[in-house]
């Protein structure tokens, strides 16, 4: 069970608590992407039901397009662009972004490629926009932003852990539970698939 007003889950069995801990909910906020068409992003946990639908050790964060808006809009006139695989974004020096089998690369006129990282806050950028990679790219999935554990709720949620162990006790995720890594480490050993997750 977890309660987002307490910011706390708890491991129940029947009416006995197994374990309990802080976590760190949805921040509530807004998000507005004004480039290619308004859209609106709310970041509220889901209350209701859910279950644990698969677990995963070491997982990726892919992050969802709202996480470039929200980088470009952290930065002062910067915008979005969107990378399809076939197309090509020149990056203003003669050389240009695009995809080759699960990568993005840096292309040359000459024929050579660069193979590049990205991660949280290294984003790639082209001119005065963040590219926003193709989901299935390696840049787009970001290492240890989540904990070495996750138990996956479904529709992008879930419970992990966090690479911002100060956030734990406030309302500060974009809608996913998140617990310090040694609290979802344990979760992660005793709590298998097909358990109800109660949120409220």
């Amino acid at each position: 069970m977890v309660s987002i007003e307490d910011r706390r889950l708890w491991l129940k069995e029947g009416d006995t608590t197994l374990y309990t801990t802080r976590v760190a909910v949805g921040s509530g906020k807004s998000l507005v992407q004004t480039t290619g068409g308004k859209k609106e992003y709310k970041f509220d946990t889901p209350r209701g039901r859910l279950t644990v639908q698969y677990k995963e050790v070491d997982p990726y964060w892919m992050p969802p397009d709202w996480h470039f808006v929200e980088m470009a809009s952290k930065k002062k006139g910067m915008g979005v662009v969107m990378l399809k695989k076939g197309q090509k974004i020149d990056i203003g020096d003669g050389s240009w972004y695009e995809v080759r089998g699960e990568e993005v690369v840096r292309a040359f006129p000459d024929g050579h490629v660069q193979l590049l990282e990205a991660s949280e806050g290294h984003e790639l950028v082209a001119g005065n926009k963040i590219v926003v990679p193709p989901f299935g790219t390696t840049q787009r999935k970001y290492k240890w932003v989540v904990g070495g554990h996750r138990l996956n709720l479904g529709d992008g949620y879930g419970l992990h852990g966090t690479d911002e162990p100060k956030s734990i006790g406030q309302a500060a995720s974009h809608g996913c539970v998140r617990l310090r890594n040694e609290d979802i480490a344990y979760l992660y050993s005793i709590v298998p698939v097909g358990t109800p997750v109660y949120i409220y």
